[in-house]
């Protein structure tokens, strides 16, 4: 993993209510992986014409990032926070750091910043409330609540490294991060993913 990326303060198994599952979830994974691939396919051509073009690095403008990157099924606090949180990386990394390759074994998650969810307390259950999700998600032995200001929902690693579809986990930050561009899930190298060794 990265040592450069903000560390959680909390990590906790994820649960669904009876008689429901994690397939909401999976749908917006697979919304937010595709805006992640938007990115990817978006700055890796213009940050190799900044550095041919001999003159300063200009970071891209928000209105040219939300043209070409589409919101696909992000909610609008997501998308927001991850056109301000491209435009950070640029501005950071002048075009010479690349976005983790948009593989499905090194990118599975989502990154909700507040107000993209909200937190209930019930005895020693959070429920957690996604825009865009119908059922909550269950976390067992969360303190605090109203320090949480960013979450990041994941499947776990299976042992071949690929993510499972029926056990979850819940990261959760006291500082509001908006978008982490650079954010990986895992450090496995997408060609070997789901290989015996």
């Amino acid at each position: 993993m990265n040592d450069t990326l903000p560390r959680w303060s909390v990590r906790l198994d994820a649960h669904c209510p009876p008689n429901s599952d994690f397939h909401e979830l999976e749908n917006m994974v697979a919304s937010h992986f595709r805006v992640h691939q938007s990115i990817d396919s978006f700055l890796g051509p213009y940050n190799a014409r900044q550095r041919n073009s001999g003159s300063l690095y200009q970071t891209p403008e928000r209105e040219t990032i939300k043209q070409l990157v589409k919101q696909g099924g992000m909610n609008d606090f997501s998308y927001n926070a991850m056109l301000h949180g491209v435009m950070r990386f640029c501005d950071t990394y002048k075009g010479l750091k690349a976005l983790p390759a948009p593989h499905p074994s090194t990118i599975h998650s989502i990154q909700l910043p507040q107000p993209a969810f909200e937190l209930k307390q019930r005895g020693l259950e959070t429920e957690i409330h996604v825009i865009g999700v119908n059922t909550p998600i269950i976390v067992k032995g969360l303190h605090e609540i109203e320090t949480v200001k960013f979450l990041i929902i994941r499947p776990k690693l299976s042992k071949l490294g690929t993510a499972s579809s029926s056990n979850w986990e819940v990261l959760f930050f006291r500082q509001n991060f908006g978008f982490i561009p650079e954010w990986a899930d895992s450090s496995l190298n997408p060609r070997y993913s789901g290989i015996i060794q």
